[in-house]
């Protein structure tokens, strides 16, 4: 199967990245559906890392606010090229700045 980037002449890299996943927002419900598509991501190339909490529920949630909060933080110490969030979700927005 081919990809839209394999012929591709943007003159961009479209090689491997180290693409960190975490939930800041609502609970992964699927988790064979997530364990899928990071092997997929990792079947094209990519390193994928998963913060430790990526899978955590704390009612809806994934994760208590400090414990998403503590997941934000760490996404973006990561330096990771890609930050991917697992699942959206207004949970988001009970931890930023208002």
């Amino acid at each position: 199967m081919s990809s839209d980037h394999d012929t591709c002449h943007c003159g961009h890299d479209h090689g491997p990245r180290h693409i960190y996943i975490y939930s800041p927002s609502s609970a992964v419900r699927d988790k064979a559906a997530f364990r899928r598509g990071v092997k997929r991501l990792q079947a094209l190339g990519h390193e994928v890392e998963i913060d430790p909490d990526a899978l955590a529920t704390h009612t809806r949630f994934a994760g208590d606010d400090a414990t998403r909060l503590a997941a934000i933080h760490r996404a973006a110490a990561s330096g990771a090229d890609v930050a991917l969030i697992s699942r959206g979700g207004y949970g988001l927005t009970r931890i930023l700045p208002g």
